[in-house]
């Protein structure tokens, strides 16, 4: 099977199982993580770039955020899918691996990890940062009601999950090229905040909100 058809099946079965997620985590959202690791990829050089490509668009299958009771294991699921498609065992166990152990949600992250995991981890993050990283974080609170701001800091808001998440990422890359990249949008993220909290006190100068 030409890997050019096997890529165009992986990209329409990543599509296919993200019906119930919300549009900040859409085919969009796998395209830019993908272009994020290409480039990432180009500038730190060797690993295997079909690896580095599948789990780019695989690594939300299964995402616990969206699914629901009774759902398959994203693990099995994906082997069977990709077992299908006459890969290396290799290629499917890293992939898979890469896909469970991805999200910053896992907290500490394992001990021995490949250059194709520090890749597609850091085209994730940098997704979650910076003008997008802001819409998405936006569009996802809209998804589940949270509200977009609390300063009373007694309920999750959007604007805490900077301070939980999005604001950590920088520091959290694996990669140089990573970091370079995450800087600009960690620098805009600030930015942000600076700008809402002096709207949000009507102009008035605040001291830090949270």
């Amino acid at each position: 099977m030409k890997r050019s058809f096997k890529i165009k099946q992986v990209e329409e079965f990543a599509g296919k199982n993200l019906g119930a997620y919300d549009s900040g985590h859409d085919w969009w959202h796998l395209e830019r993580v993908r272009n994020n690791a290409f480039q990432i990829m180009e500038a730190e050089g060797s690993c295997d770039q079909v690896i580095v490509e599948i789990a780019s668009l695989l690594h939300d299958i299964g995402d616990s955020k969206f699914m629901e009771k009774g759902s398959e294991d994203p693990a099995r699921l994906l082997h069977r899918f990709l077992t299908g498609l006459e890969l290396e065992e290799r290629i499917i166990e890293e992939v898979i691996f890469i896909n469970r152990n991805l999200s910053f949600s896992k907290g500490k992250k394992p001990e021995r990890i490949s250059v194709e995991f520090m890749i597609v981890q850091d085209a994730d993050r940098l997704d979650a940062i910076g003008a997008i990283g802001i819409a998405r974080a936006f569009n996802y609170g809209g998804f589940v009601n949270n509200p977009i701001f609390d300063p009373s800091g007694r309920d999750h808001s959007t604007i805490s999950h900077f301070y939980d998440k999005l604001l950590k990422l920088k520091d959290l890359m694996n990669t140089g090229t990573g970091r370079r990249l995450a800087d600009e949008r960690h620098r805009f993220l600030e930015l942000y905040l600076e700008q809402f909290y002096h709207e949000w006190n009507f102009g008035k100068r605040s001291e830090d909100q949270q």
